[in-house]
């Protein structure tokens, strides 16, 4: 019997004890995966989410236009700023669940557990969210809080001259040819940039002195809702003294001043008190003591005082009459009053209406300068005469303080610095919030295009030479950034009516000379370049991110409704 020739010979003794010859062919192996990585699951579902971040990421960004170049108030930027910061979280998330996804896939490969484990991944994106919700909100607090105390007061100013661009109050030099510039999706670009641009120029708030308190004056009319809106405010006011005639009307004679008839009553009692005691020869003051409890019952049967009342103490006297006097109007005293002062019956409504506490508290209600006043009726030309403009300069005269205040005041604690640091958000967080918005639409569409990519290889290695497939597999990596670049060249190579207005031109040229005065030569032109990508970005991108939020996301307003 020959010896095994194999440790097979050895432990099988079935087996055959011949030695075997080598095949001519060799055995057929199982295929290796072409693509070692995400299953084709995975890459379903990576691809599906990344879409639909996408659409939510390119409906905020129209959103975000809306917002930033529509003049909205700061309690509008301050409610789309945490659709933003979610959004980018989310953003962040959808990375960080790639990577783990293809870490756990490549220990399964390995023949190592598949860790971590998936609800490990889900808190980990969830704490991505929030981590990166926080950050964000740090960051531009930071950045916010860093400025110094002559940008708050430029900004303040900046921030005037913004709102006056949108409600059409100002025509800009240099962008004079454009009316509907601004209704249209760059003309927005701009003014959302505009605050950051003009921050740059040397002495603005002086340069814009001889104009700042017409602005001011038709900032305030804006608010106010134009004279139209001022006039309705007028007449829910005159609408309110109205209905205060009506009711002081129908008292009538019965329009009784109880004070007065408080003290006559006071006076009649307290005399005919004196007069009974004078009959016996006395005074509050000597009246015997046994005769004291016979005296206080006597008054009591007129006056209701204390059984214990001091016959000498008159202010007690007083304050029974006073209740006996209101007790006979069971609490309703048939009596008009207006900021404390009782109103005499008999007036007419013009006469009401003229009565100085009336007209004072009509000047209070349409924010009227004291001295002013406010007539029953009056004709449009006469009502922007005597109320409009009177309330329009009045108030412009005291918001034009805070903006030449002291750069002291705009520092921390001072009296300016809240209004300080809101114009100093106002200024800088639209710019940077458009300009994150467009990077994470870029970033993300070239990553939706690799997943794509490595999607459509899975499906079709079985097609590719095996020696071509890995090389296919480094080079769609360079496809998400080969795309963001390309966006990003072409985009900084165009134009539009915006970029190539005089106006612009020169915003940019101060841009850059201001980073360069500032030390920040090397960020000048980046800074610079990104500013013109924002503006032509934006303005091409709108018209269909705008339609992908109103057609295909039910309208979602991320928290902004535009006034009418």
């Amino acid at each position: 019997m020959s010896q095994p020739t194999t440790l097979r010979d050895a432990l099988l003794p079935g087996a055959s004890t011949a030695p075997r010859a080598r095949d001519a062919t060799p055995a057929p192996t199982a295929p290796q995966p072409p693509l070692p990585g995400l299953s084709t699951a995975t890459l379903v579902g990576l691809i599906l989410l990344t879409a639909l971040y996408l659409a939510f990421e390119l409906a905020f960004n129209a959103r975000l236009l809306d917002v930033v170049g529509g003049g909205a108030s700061a309690d509008d930027v301050h409610h789309i700023e945490i659709s933003g910061r979610l959004l980018s979280g989310i953003a962040v998330a959808l990375v960080v669940l790639q990577g783990l996804l293809t870490w756990r896939a490549r220990r399964v490969r390995l023949g190592r557990a598949a860790t971590p484990q998936m609800g490990v991944v889900l808190l980990l994106c969830g704490l991505t969210v929030g981590g990166v919700y926080l950050g964000l909100q740090q960051l531009v607090d930071g950045i916010v809080a860093s400025r110094s105390t002559e940008f708050r007061r430029q900004a303040l100013n900046i921030t005037l001259i913004q709102q006056a661009i949108v409600d059409g109050r100002v025509q800009l030099t240099g962008m004079e040819q454009d009316a509907g510039l601004y209704a249209r999706p760059e003309g927005k670009a701009f003014l959302a940039l505009f605050p950051a641009m003009a921050a740059s120029v040397q002495e603005l708030d002086r340069k814009i002195e001889h104009a700042k308190l017409t602005l001011i004056a038709e900032h305030v009319g804006h608010q106010a809702g134009g004279i139209q809106g001022y006039y309705r405010s007028y007449q829910q006011a005159m609408d309110g003294v109205a209905k205060q005639w009506r009711d002081y009307s129908k008292l009538g004679s019965a329009n009784v001043d109880v004070e007065a008839e408080v003290a006559k009553q006071h006076r009649k009692a307290w005399n005919n008190y004196l007069s009974d005691l004078g009959k016996r020869g006395w005074t509050p003051s000597t009246v015997p003591g046994a005769y004291e409890g016979r005296v206080r019952q006597s008054v009591r049967q007129r006056v209701p005082v204390p059984s214990d009342w001091d016959l000498r103490d008159e202010a007690s006297f007083r304050a029974a009459v006073d209740r006996k006097v209101r007790s006979r109007f069971h609490g309703q005293v048939p009596e008009v009053k207006v900021r404390g002062q009782r109103i005499a019956p008999g007036l007419s409504q013009a006469a009401f209406t003229a009565h100085p506490a009336v007209q004072a508290e009509l000047r209070d209600q349409l924010k009227l300068p004291a001295g002013t006043s406010v007539p029953l009726s009056t004709d449009a030309e006469g009502f922007r005469r005597q109320l409009y403009d009177p309330m329009r300069m009045a108030r412009a005269r005291t918001e034009a303080a805070k903006y030449n205040a002291p750069l002291a005041t705009f520092a921390d604690g001072g009296s300016n610095a809240a209004q300080g640091l809101d114009a100093t958000r106002a200024a800088l967080v639209p710019p940077i919030a458009l300009l994150c918005s467009l990077l994470g639409a870029i970033g993300h569409l070239g990553k939706l295009v690799y997943l794509l990519c490595k999607l459509a290889l899975r499906l079709a290695a079985r097609q590719i030479p095996a020696a071509v497939l890995p090389r296919l597999c480094w080079a769609i990596l360079l496809v998400p950034f080969a795309l963001a670049a390309g966006i990003w060249t072409t985009l900084s190579h165009m134009d539009n009516s915006v970029t190539t207005s005089e106006l612009y031109q020169t915003l940019q040229r101060n841009q850059a000379d201001d980073a360069q005065q500032q030390r920040s030569l090397p960020l000048a032109p980046a800074i610079v370049n990104a500013l013109h990508v924002v503006a032509v970005g934006q303005g091409y991108a709108y018209p269909y991110n705008e339609h992908l939020r109103v057609h295909y996301l039910q309208g979602i307003t991320f928290g902004y409704r535009p006034k009418d």
